[in-house]
C-alpha cells in the first residue's frame, strides 16, 4: 500500500524535476563541494522552497483554467505582445540550457566509451528526435522515462553515497545560512535549481497529465515531492562531493573531473556510478527542455498550445538542432560553455515569474484555488531575488 500511494504521486513534477536535475546542477552541485564543502546546503534548501512553490503555481493555473492554456490566457489578460515575449523568452532559456544538456551527454559517454562530445550529442540528439516525432502522446511516452531516468540517478548518485562517511555535524551546519566564501555558487545553485520556467510548463503538464480542478490535491503532492527529491540528489552530489574531495584538497570545475577523482578513491564502481548518473540527468533533460521551448514559443504565437501539436514538436526540434550545432562547433574547452550557457539563462526570467503571481492571484481565473498568504510572500520573496540576480548578471556582462 506504501508503495502504491507513493507511485501514485509519480506525474507530472517528476517531469520537471527531471528537467531541472541536469548537468548544470551536478557541476555546480559538484564544484561547490569541492570548494565549499557543505557549507551551503542552505542554498540548495532555499532554491528548492521556491522551486516548490512556483512549481505549485504553475500546477494550479493548469487545472483551475480547464481547456485554456497558459499562454491563450495571458493574451486575453494582458495581450499577444506579452505572449509573443515570453514565448519567446522561453524558446531562448531552453535554447541555452539545451546546449548544456548535448554537452553533458557528450562529456559523459566520451567519458565512459571513448568519441568525442559532438559524436555522442548528435546520437543521442537523433534518438530525442525519433522518440518525440513517434510517439502520439508525448506526454506518457515523457513520463515513463523520466521516472526511469529519474531513479536511474537516484541509484547512481546515493549508490556513492553509501559507499562514504560524511560528517553528519558538518551537514546539519551546512543548512545554517551564513556569508558564503564564494557568492557566485550560491547564484549559480538558484539558477540551476530554481527554474521559473519548468515551473511555469507545469501548466501544460497537468493538463498532458489530463488533470482537472478535481485533481488540485493531486497536483499540489506532486508538485511538492517531485521537487523535493530534485532537491535531495543535489544535496547528495554536494555532500558526495564535500565528504571526499574537500578533505584531500582535490579541487573539481567538471562533474567528470569529479568523476574521474572517485576512481582511485572509492573505486571503479564509483566513476561509473557518477558517469552515468551525468548521463541520465543530462538525456533526462533532452526533450523535456525542448518541448518547453518549443511549447511555449508556439503557444505565444498562437500556433499551437499542446505538446502533441506540429509547431511546439517542430520548435522543439530546432531547440535540440540549435543545441547540437552550437556543442558541436565549439570545439575548444565546452565546459566553459555549459557553464555560459546555464548563466544566460536566468536573464529572461523575472517577467515570467512576475506574470505567475498576477495569473496565481485572480480570482475571476482561479477562484478558491489562488494563492494563499503563505504562498504569495514566498512567490514575492523569490520574484525579488530574481530581478536581483537579472540585475547582478547584466552588470556582469556590461563588464
Amino acid at each position: 500500500m506504501f508503495l502504491k500511494k507513493i507511485l501514485s504521486l509519480i506525474g507530472p513534477a517528476f517531469i520537471t524535476a527531471a528537467v531541472v536535475l541536469g548537468p548544470g546542477s551536478i557541476t555546480t552541485s559538484t564544484k561547490a563541494g569541492s570548494l565549499l564543502g557543505y557549507s551551503i546546503l542552505w542554498a540548495v534548501l532555499l532554491a528548492s522552497v521556491m522551486m516548490v512553490f512556483y512549481t505549485r503555481m504553475g500546477a494550479a493555473i493548469g487545472v483551475a483554467t480547464g481547456q485554456s492554456s497558459l499562454m491563450q490566457i495571458v493574451t486575453q489578460k494582458y495581450g499577444r505582445w506579452l505572449a509573443v515575449l515570453l514565448g519567446l523568452s522561453g524558446f531562448l532559456i531552453c535554447a541555452g540550457f539545451q546546449t548544456g544538456n548535448n554537452l553533458g551527454v557528450g562529456l559523459a559517454m566520451s567519458s565512459m566509451f571513448g568519441g568525442t562530445v559532438a559524436l555522442w550529442a548528435v546520437i543521442f540528439t537523433i534518438v530525442a528526435l525519433a522518440l518525440m516525432w513517434s510517439s502520439s502522446s508525448i506526454y506518457q511516452v515523457l513520463e515513463k522515462l523520466m521516472m526511469a531516468l529519474v531513479a536511474v540517478m537516484i541509484i547512481s548518485f546515493v549508490g556513492n553515497l553509501l559507499m562514504i562517511r560524511p560528517d553528519s555535524a558538518g551537514i546539519i551546519k551546512g543548512f545554517i545560512p551564513g556569508k558564503p566564501g564564494n557568492f557566485g555558487l550560491v547564484v549559480a545553485i538558484s539558477a540551476t535549481t530554481f527554474s521559473v520556467a519548468a515551473a511555469a510548463f507545469q501548466a501544460y503538464l497537468v493538463k498532458g497529465k489530463g488533470w482537472g480542478k478535481d485533481d488540485y490535491r493531486k497536483a499540489m503532492q506532486d508538485a511538492t515531492a517531485g521537487i523535493i527529491v530534485l532537491g535531495a540528489i543535489t544535496m547528495v552530489i554536494m555532500i558526495t562531493s564535500a565528504a571526499v574531495l574537500l578533505p584531500k584538497g582535490i579541487k573539481v570545475n567538471t562533474a567528470v573531473e569529479m568523476a574521474l577523482q572517485l576512481e582511485p578513491l572509492l573505486g571503479p564502481l564509483a566513476k561509473w556510478l557518477f558517469l552515468i548518473g551525468l548521463w541520465a540527468a543530462a538525456f533526462s533533460s533532452f526533450i523535456v527542455n525542448a518541448m518547453i521551448g518549443g511549447t511555449m514559443l508556439a503557444d505565444g504565437l498562437g500556433i499551437g498550445s499542446t505538446m502533441d501539436g506540429k509547431w511546439p514538436k517542430l520548435l522543439a526540434s530546432l531547440v535540440m538542432i540549435l543545441g547540437t550545432a552550437v556543442a558541436s562547433i565549439y570545439k575548444t574547452n565546452p565546459i566553459q560553455l555549459l557553464i555560459m550557457a546555464q548563466a544566460t539563462t536566468i536573464l529572461g526570467v523575472p517577467l515570467l515569474a512576475g506574470v505567475m503571481i498576477l495569473l496565481a492571484n485572480d480570482k475571476q481565473l482561479m477562484g478558491e484555488l489562488r494563492n494563499n498568504l503563505v504562498s504569495n510572500i514566498i512567490a514575492v520573496v523569490a520574484f525579488l531575488w530574481l530581478v536581483y540576480l537579472s540585475i547582478r548578471q547584466l552588470l556582469t556582462f556590461l563588464g
